[in-house]
């Protein structure tokens, strides 16, 4: 299982290791260290961590480790909201929630062979203390309010994938290059990498372990194809 020290080393490993700046052996004993290597690195992590997670989940594949649940509760009254549009019904979103992946129908996975994503926008509240969830449906099983799927910022590393690490890692690696090795150069070949492959390994890994796709079986055994109907934002594909 990793460690923060562990990713800390192995993101030193990808620019050429500490040198001597932290000891002999080029790696930092801990990342809670006085040295200035150990202190950026407990600085930069969490930054690296986060931009990791948010990055999988804008690209639609948010890391199984990171994903709650939940239903929001009653709707914010209209007297502590700030301006809202056209939108008609706001939530508050819970407080350990870095971004929303989706607005869905709580009962998809026991009731129906759909899966319906519904529109929304995520605003900051009237007190500038937290954030609203914004839409026009009700999802959740009640039909009384909202059921979101959405990310948190997973601190430990124990429960970091193989491939939410390494996109950790690379990131970080590449934010320490200004710092340690002073290489431009290799901060952007660090990041090409990220984009082309580490975070790409990391999508289809974490396409792997849902399945919404799977194809019913046909009424008869006589031929013809299962059929299953997936929605999104309203609009129903047939697959």
């Amino acid at each position: 299982m990793p460690t923060e020290t562990e990713i800390a080393n192995l993101a030193g490993g990808k620019i050429g290791g500490f040198g001597d700046q932290a000891t002999a052996a080029g790696f930092i004993e801990t990342i809670n260290g006085t040295d200035k290597i150990s202190k950026w690195c407990k600085t930069l992590l969490p930054e690296c961590r986060k931009q990791a997670i948010i990055d999988l989940t804008i690209a639609g594949c948010p890391p199984r480790e990171a994903i709650k649940y939940a239903d929001l509760g009653a709707e914010v009254a209209e007297e502590s909201l700030p301006e809202i549009g056209g939108w008609e019904y706001a939530f508050n979103l819970p407080s350990d929630c870095i971004a929303v992946s989706k607005l869905l129908d709580e009962d998809f996975t026991s009731t129906t062979e759909k899966r319906t994503e519904y529109q929304f926008e995520t605003i900051v509240n009237k007190t500038n203390n937290g954030r609203l969830l914004l839409t026009n449906d009700l999802t959740n099983a009640d039909g009384t309010g909202a059921f979101i799927e959405y990310v948190i910022d997973q601190t430990n590393p124990a429960a970091f994938s193989k491939t939410l690490k390494n996109c950790i890692v690379l990131l970080l690696a590449a934010e320490l290059c200004p710092l340690v090795g002073k290489d431009p150069k290799l901060r952007n070949q660090l990041l090409i990498e990220y984009e082309q492959l580490t975070k790409p390994s990391a999508k289809k890994y974490n396409q792997s372990q849902f399945n919404n796709y799977a194809k019913s079986k046909p009424g008869d055994y006589f031929g013809g194809r299962g059929q299953t109907t997936i929605q999104y934002n309203n609009a129903e594909t047939d697959q």
